[in-house]
């Protein structure tokens, strides 16, 4: 993947092994606090490499795959 920082390769692989985590989990991972990686799951939504999606009040994340055409 190019152009990525080692925590977005790091989050990535996570959500690859196991996808839809809660920030929450993944934050304890990482060990970074849970507000840092809120933002940065932002940034990395806006490059279209992750994907929210809303679960009850949980916000999960897991990696974005295009829709092939």
């Amino acid at each position: 993947m190019p152009n990525l920082t080692n925590l977005a390769e790091r989050i990535i692989k996570l959500l690859e092994k196991g996808p839809r985590q809660l920030i929450q989990r993944l934050a304890t991972k990482l060990n970074v606090s849970r507000t840092f990686l809120s933002g940065y799951l932002l940034a990395l939504k806006k490059q279209e490499y992750v994907r929210p999606k809303k679960i009850g009040t949980a916000k999960v994340y897991f990696i974005f795959r295009p829709a092939r055409r």
